[in-house]
């Protein structure tokens, strides 16, 4: 396996231990870890749509195609306040999990769910846009995790 194949596990493993891990050790903390991170992500994918600036999605599309068509700039728009909205209604999901005090939803929520949703939303707008945009070539879906994965390296928060 290859060094960034092996650094991804070892990140989605420790994306999975750490609200375990974190609940035994520091209870307060495991309860805001995933809420401050999903509201940085929204807020992150949020600032991007502010006038002057280019999309997240754009930048991640400009990666894979070069130039886009004006359907698919509007439509990366649109795509960027998907996420943003995405990332605070996971926001909110592990606040009020908390909150109310189901320990063992947030718990299922924060270690799976909430990595499940995201990768559910990545691969079902993937399928989409590839129908929805049919007269379009369309990388591969590795391919695209690639440009994005790129993007986010050159361009991190």
């Amino acid at each position: 396996m290859k060094p960034a194949g092996i650094a991804a596990l070892l990140c989605v493993a420790a994306a999975i231990a750490l609200p375990w891990a974190l609940r035994r050790l520091l209870p307060a903390a495991a309860y805001t870890l995933p809420v401050a991170i999903n509201l940085v992500l929204a807020t992150w994918f949020a600032s991007t749509l502010r006038s002057g600036h280019e999309p997240m999605i754009a930048r991640f599309a400009r990666a894979e195609r070069g130039t886009l068509e004006s359907d698919l700039v509007a439509y990366a728009r649109r795509l960027t306040w998907v996420w943003a909205a995405f990332f605070a209604a996971a926001a909110a999901a592990a606040a009020a999990l908390a909150w109310t005090g189901q320990d063992r939803a947030w718990l299922w929520f924060t270690s799976v769910g909430n990595y499940a949703a995201a990768a559910l939303l990545f691969v079902g707008e993937y399928l989409w846009r590839r129908w929805r945009f049919a007269h379009y070539h369309h990388g591969s879906l590795h391919a695209l995790w690639a440009h994005v994965s790129d993007v986010l390296r050159r361009r991190g928060p």
